[in-house]
């Protein structure tokens, strides 16, 4: 590959093969968890090295999905277009990280097949995670202007529609594995719910009804906490009313069902203002006449 591409190609860069500011910027917060945990490897800060990276890398890959899938709702709601070219970055980032949490995996397995097989078929989380990281790749080689062109814009869509059931997944293995701390994949659980609520509206036409949208995050709030106290009944034998309960408790943090509605709510009001900015269209019978 001549200069000339790899300057244009560089995923700091614009389709004109300019400087983008934006994309650099994107560009260094997707590497720096990766230096931060070079770091962390290097200063010993792990008790058990590689069982903390399996997870840390599990963690980012899981944020910057989570950031990718953002950027069709925060498009919408603030009419600002230009995030759109950070979607495709944010994702393979996410890919990225996926396949490093992967990689890593499979050395603290000493590359066992027979281990990793028999886990593949026993453990719930080690197959959702596997079958996320299968539908992450296909979209990974497929998220490019080449993908698009031979697979068609309309098919190309409802294969990368594909995205939200692999986090629903990869969600999965998150709280199967991990059972106790799950705060942050609790509110990221609540946040993807939204973008595919989101989704099934903009479907119909009703992106932009603020009613709906706070319907949205406070239906899908009110299922989380629900979900949440059933997942640690089952998780940990803990009554369910303790942890209903420490929804209303803000003593150390908001309880992730408030992120929810708050975020439902914000959506709610973004399109609310937006609408006060648009010409209200005359009556049909008006419109006739004229």
């Amino acid at each position: 590959m001549t200069r000339a591409a790899l300057i244009t190609y560089a995923p700091w860069t614009d389709r004109a093969g300019r400087l983008s500011w934006m994309k650099l910027a994107t560009f260094l917060v997707c590497l720096a968890p990766l230096v931060w945990m070079a770091w962390e490897w290097r200063t010993a800060a792990y008790p058990n090295p590689m069982r903390g990276l399996i997870r840390e890398t599990g963690d980012w890959a899981m944020r910057f999905i989570a950031l990718s899938l953002a950027i069709t709702p925060l498009r919408y709601a603030t009419r600002w277009n230009r995030p759109v070219l950070l979607r495709r970055m944010l994702g393979l980032t996410g890919l990225f990280y996926t396949l490093l949490h992967l990689g890593l995996y499979l050395v603290d397995r000493k590359f066992n097949l027979q281990w990793i097989v028999l886990e593949l078929f026993w453990r719930i989380y080690i197959s959702a995670g596997w079958v996320a990281t299968i539908i992450f790749v296909i979209m990974g080689v497929t998220s490019n202007d080449q993908g698009i062109r031979k697979l068609g814009s309309a098919r190309w869509n409802q294969w990368h529609a594909w995205v939200y059931p692999a986090a629903l997944l990869s969600l999965l293995h998150i709280f199967i594995l991990v059972r106790l701390d799950l705060y942050e994949a609790t509110v990221t659980l609540g946040f993807v719910a939204f973008v595919i609520g989101f989704r099934l509206l903009r479907s119909r036409g009703l992106q932009g009804d603020p009613a709906r949208l706070l319907k949205l995050g406070v239906g899908i709030g009110l299922v989380l906490a629900i979900f949440e106290a059933l997942f640690y009944r089952w998780a940990t034998r803990v009554d369910m009313m303790l942890v209903l309960k420490a929804n209303f408790d803000f003593t150390y943090r908001v309880r992730p069902v408030w992120w929810i509605i708050s975020g439902g709510l914000l959506m709610a009001c973004l399109a609310f203002w937006r609408r006060g900015f648009k010409r209200p269209e005359p009556p049909r019978s008006l419109q006739a006449k004229a």
